[in-house]
């Protein structure tokens, strides 16, 4: 791979119980390791070997005991930053996300942490930045009777980064003197006071902990909404996508590139990452065999209604062994289609039965899709979609606990790179870097010289 080819983004988000409904129950499946300081040590220190891009650690600040509709992920998740210390500490190339919500955290606490994180791990931590859901139940743990309406909570959100950007530019890079004869530690002159006075902020500043090594920390932003497709654009350096089809993905890839100009960016400025459950075997048949093996451990009673509310066709009177292609005309639910050929290709069979299908829908896909078959047509399937712009990596969601990421970098890795399309070492020490994001000029360090040159001249 030349240094001038594009280069594959892969991520891995840790999910310690998995991310695919009933995968949790298989017997070699590990559901201890929310907690489990060696698990997620191994977790890291896997995706390091891989040579991913990035560790994941989502954020979930909910709290509700009930809400465990398949697994353990969804009443717990351990705090990101907490848990990103431990990732620097025990690797030295892998970027670390970490997930703040803008509507329920402090940009001065969040710059700081960031920040101390960056240092750590000398130039390799991300910011990914969440605005909750409306409706969130969450708000309730914030002091709030409920989550900000869409538009507010994006205009939060606006604030939220320009402060985060204030901030990470209030010191600038030659503050430390260190002069030991003269007594002189550091020069006060090159910290500044943001006196950030906004709608939502009023923050005096500096931040106390010296400028990040990458300047600014690179940017994360996920969401369906209009208000999210803009912020996105303006200042996110990775931009999570949803996955439905070549021709679908094409289309939103380009939409989101088009919205990159009018905040002044080019269009190399922000990459498009999808989303994947991955279930990878040494053979296709073993690898189609999990799967199915994972569909039947469904816990849900199969129901007709549930399979008929999809797809518009009333199934009362029909067996659920009756092949889903037999009952259901797929030209006559185009808005669905994709969602049945999404399960056609997981079982890689077209005589998948009702109930198979009922199996598919209970473990709520969503805009993840499963990508099924041994390391060469999964590397196939991301080479294709990589190559025609679908999208410019994928983050992997893990089916379940330990193996599914062990397989992923031990079967689908080196066929990535046999085609020329993903890093055979780290060859570039910071985040930045590695995503050829320049290091973003400090805004008080900038408008300082200009005074200088001004009094000069």
């Amino acid at each position: 791979m030349t240094s001038n080819s594009r280069q594959l983004i892969i991520g891995f988000s840790i999910w310690p119980t998995g991310r695919w409904g009933s995968a949790w129950r298989l017997p070699e499946a590990f559901n201890g390791g929310t907690v489990d300081p060696t698990f997620l040590a191994q977790t890291i220190r896997t995706a390091e070997r891989g040579l991913l891009d990035y560790y994941f650690i989502g954020n979930n600040v909910s709290s509700n005991p009930a809400s465990a509709h398949a697994n353990g992920n969804e009443v717990f998740k351990v705090e990101g930053f907490s848990l990103g210390g431990y990732a620097a500490a025990i690797t030295s190339k892998i970027g670390i996300v970490v997930t703040v919500n803008s509507s329920f955290t402090d940009p001065f606490n969040t710059a700081r942490a960031i920040a101390t994180l960056d240092h750590l791990s000398q130039g390799r931590a991300i910011l990914n930045i969440v605005t909750g859901f409306d409706g969130s139940p969450a708000a309730k743990n914030f002091s709030l009777d409920q989550h900000y309406a869409t538009t507010q909570k994006y205009a939060l959100a606006t604030e939220y980064v320009e402060a985060l950007r204030k901030l990470w530019d209030s010191w600038e890079s030659d503050w430390l003197i260190d002069d030991k004869e003269g007594g002189r530690f550091l020069d006060p002159s090159k910290g500044h006071r943001i006196n950030h006075e906004g709608e939502f902020f009023q923050i005096q500043g500096p931040l106390n902990v010296p400028r990040p090594p990458q300047g600014h920390i690179p940017i994360i932003h996920a969401g369906t909404s209009e208000e999210s497709f803009e912020f996105g654009a303006k200042y996110a350096d990775i931009r999570f996508s949803p996955y439905r089809s070549p021709e679908w993905n094409d289309a939103y890839y380009k939409d989101l590139h088009a919205r990159l100009a009018k905040h002044g960016r080019g269009p190399n400025e922000q990459k498009i990452v999808n989303g994947v459950t991955f279930f990878v075997g040494a053979t296709e048949r073993e690898a189609r065999d999990k799967f199915r093996q994972v569909q039947q451990l469904v816990t849900e009673e199969y129901t007709p209604k549930a399979v008929s509310d999809f797809t518009g066709v009333d199934l009362s009177g029909v067996r659920d062994t009756e092949r889903l292609l037999d009952v259901v005309d797929l030209g006559k639910i185009p808005e669905k289609a994709w969602v049945i050929q999404r399960a056609l290709d997981a079982y890689g069979d077209e005589h998948i039965s009702l109930r198979d299908f009922f199996h598919f829908l209970a473990n709520n896909p969503n805009n993840q899709p499963p990508v099924v078959g041994s390391g060469k047509t999964v590397a196939n399937w991301i080479e294709e979609n990589f190559q025609n712009r679908a999208f410019d990596g994928v983050k992997i969601f893990p089916a379940y606990s330990r193996y599914s990421l062990e397989a992923f970098v031990d079967l689908v890795i080196p066929e990535l790179q046999h085609k020329g399309i993903f890093r055979k070492e780290y060859a570039e020490s910071t985040v930045r870097e590695r995503w050829g994001l320049p290091v973003p000029p400090n805004q008080y360090a900038t408008a300082a010289n200009a005074e200088q040159q001004e009094a000069a001249a």
